[in-house]
This record gives C-alpha cells, sequence and structure tokens, in this order.
C-alpha cells in the first residue's frame, strides 16, 4: 500500500499525523509538491 498526498494543500499538523501514521503501519508515504517541503528526517517519506 501507498498513501500519497498532495503536499502543497495539505497543513503540516497533518503531515505530522501522516508521518507517524505511515511509520507505525509501515507503508511508504509519497508527497506530491511544487515547491520545498519541510519534512521530517526519520520518517524519510519520499517526495515528488
Amino acid at each position: 500500500m501507498n498513501i500519497w498526498v498532495d503536499a502543497d494543500a495539505c497543513p503540516s499538523a497533518i503531515k505530522d499525523i501522516l508521518f507517524r501514521a505511515a511509520q507505525r503501519v509501515r507503508i511508504q508515504l509519497t508527497l506530491v509538491a511544487n515547491r520545498p517541503l519541510r519534512i521530517s528526517l526519520l520518517t524519510a517519506p519520499m517526495a515528488v
């Protein structure tokens, strides 16, 4: 399973929740954005 997120439209609080949930259940989280993002390096999501 893979979670794809429109990171431009997603609030940072929700991204934090998604990072933790994806890490907990060990599924891939992919963030899609057209600008640079601040992300947690501990969770290592894929950015496109």
